[in-house]
């Protein structure tokens, strides 16, 4: 039990987040004693620095080749994914709500994984430097690929019109150059960055924690989450899981035409499946901040809140299977 507890500890602390913010809203809604304006900005820096640290770019040329599965990877996460998502939320987009429809579209155009990607490939014997060259490359790329298609979207199908020069200049600052910086330590005071990156450890899940209770916090204050309403969010999870499954088999599916050996197939399939929630979360709510007609966070996020521990458990159940044979 105790095992299970800890494995699943981010998600449970996620979910206590979020009842916190319904039960305590005015702490970590606007103008409250939390300051979400100023230390949601803070974090986001935090996260990206140490995700900097952390980045094993030195280790790359490892995983470089074969350049097919990389590019099978991105397909996945930036193109089919989004085409997957589109197939089924348009027969239903009449009976939900603007900002879920956001947050589906948000979730389909994110990233993969860092950790949990490379974590779950070596666990189930796969090929670990394949994995780390794909989800460093994909993560790198989304800094400028995911807010274009964003801005794209919004400006297109939910008439939002976001100014670009002052949105990219705030992406850069609080995730290019964080990025860059924690790179810098890393490539230039080895010894300093190991120290930071265990000292460290997890302080990026608490600060999505924070950022997370933060826009329910608002949400709750706003009146939005109630609204919305339990049925809603529980056809919301269902939904997430079945692209999930449908995602994960058509991704193994596919993959058998890429000649790739089976270690190799294992790494492409965690990194072209999972969606990094590390990554997203600063990124979309950097996004948003831009778009003041969007006021429900929280409904934009829930998407990316339910797929997060769905594929933490569909990959605990196939690492277990492969890492045994």
């Amino acid at each position: 039990m105790q095992k299970h507890l800890k494995k699943h500890s981010f998600t449970l602390w996620l979910l206590l987040g979020v009842i916190l913010a319904i039960l305590f809203p005015s702490y970590g809604s606007k103008g409250g004693l939390l300051c979400p304006g100023l230390t949601t900005n803070i974090g986001v820096w935090l996260i990206f620095f140490l995700q900097g640290i952390a980045l094993p770019t030195s280790e790359l040329a490892k995983g470089y080749n074969p350049k097919r599965l990389h590019a099978f990877v991105l397909f996945w996460n930036y193109i089919i994914f989004p085409i997957i998502v589109g197939a089924l939320i348009l027969p239903i987009s009449h009976v939900i709500n603007e900002e879920l429809k956001i947050g589906f579209w948000m979730l389909a155009i994110l990233p993969t994984t860092v950790s949990s990607a490379v974590v779950f490939s070596t666990v189930s014997k796969g090929n670990t430097s394949n994995a780390i060259f794909s989800t460093v490359f994909s993560n790198l790329l989304s800094v400028l690929l995911v807010p274009t298609v964003a801005i794209t979207y919004l400006s297109v199908e939910s008439n939002l019109s976001i100014p670009l020069s002052p949105l990219f200049s705030k992406l850069f600052i609080l995730i290019i150059a964080p990025l860059l910086f924690g790179q810098l330590i890393r490539q230039k005071l080895p010894e300093v960055s190991a120290f930071m990156a265990n000292r460290t450890k997890g302080f990026g899940n608490w600060i999505i924690v924070f950022i997370v209770h933060c826009a329910f916090a608002q949400s709750v204050s706003s009146g939005f989450l109630i609204q919305l309403g339990f049925i809603t969010i529980f056809k919301v999870v269902l939904l997430t899981v079945l692209i999930l499954l449908l995602v994960s088999l058509l991704v193994w599916w596919s993959s058998i035409f890429l000649n790739l050996s089976k270690e190799q197939r294992i790494s492409a399939f965690f990194c072209s499946s999972q969606k990094s929630i590390a990554t997203g979360l600063p990124l979309i709510t950097s996004i948003l901040a831009f778009a003041p007609s969007v006021t429900d966070t929280a409904s934009i996020i829930i998407p990316l809140m339910c797929y997060h521990p769905a594929q933490l458990i569909l990959a605990g159940i196939l690492s277990g299977w492969w890492g045994s044979k």
